[in-house]
């Protein structure tokens, strides 16, 4: 007689809710919101259906939680970054950042601010909302430093603050993208440098 092989159980469910969405995250990260199925999600946090379903009431609820996360920890990044040395070199620090971590592959294993924009906009209200306001903090993020720059003299003062802090915005994302065609850091670099010589 065959032996049935025991399914290892989800975890109890006094786990921590932070560390499923952190799993879950890699999870969207790797197979998008579609594409993640209940299955991938539960091997992926080793949630038993009843703990996840008690936690998050579905894939959507699971998606938005780690959607938060992602965006939470990025735009604290990019706070650190732009706090190092003087406003200006914080903003090529941050820009440097970027076009590394785009050359190095890590968003092609999946920005969940792409996902989410990719997948659900523009029908999506929820999800719009949730990218909108991430882009609208990261480019407050942006201004805040060119203004703090153009008060140290290193950013010319008649500059509109906002309008500089779109086009870095806009320049990330492009970086990203770019990144994914086979653009190397080097490329990248001289990208940022250019930004740097535009503002």
């Amino acid at each position: 007689m065959t032996a049935i092989p025991r399914v290892a159980p989800g975890r109890p469910r006094e786990f921590d809710p932070d560390d499923a969405v952190r799993d879950a995250l890699e999870v969207f990260r790797r197979l998008g919101y579609h594409g993640a199925s209940m299955v991938d999600l539960l091997e992926g946090t080793r949630l038993s259906r009843g703990s996840l379903y008690k936690a998050f009431p579905d894939k959507r609820a699971l998606f938005f939680a780690a959607f938060d996360l992602y965006a939470r920890e990025a735009l604290e990044r990019l706070g650190e970054k732009l706090s190092a040395g003087s406003a200006r070199e914080g903003l090529r620090t941050a820009l440097l950042h970027y076009a590394h971590v785009s050359a190095q592959g890590c968003y092609q294993k999946g920005c969940l601010i792409s996902t989410a924009t990719g997948e659900l906009l523009p029908d999506d209200a929820e999800a719009r909302a949730r990218v909108e306001t991430y882009y609208s903090r990261m480019i407050a993020l942006f201004a805040d430093a060119i203004m703090r720059a153009q008060a140290e003299g290193s950013v010319d003062r008649s500059r509109d603050p906002q309008a500089l802090a779109r086009y870095l915005q806009t320049l990330v994302q492009g970086m990203r993208f770019v990144a994914k065609t086979g653009a190397d850091e080097r490329t990248l670099r001289e990208i940022v440098a250019t930004a740097m010589n535009a503002l």
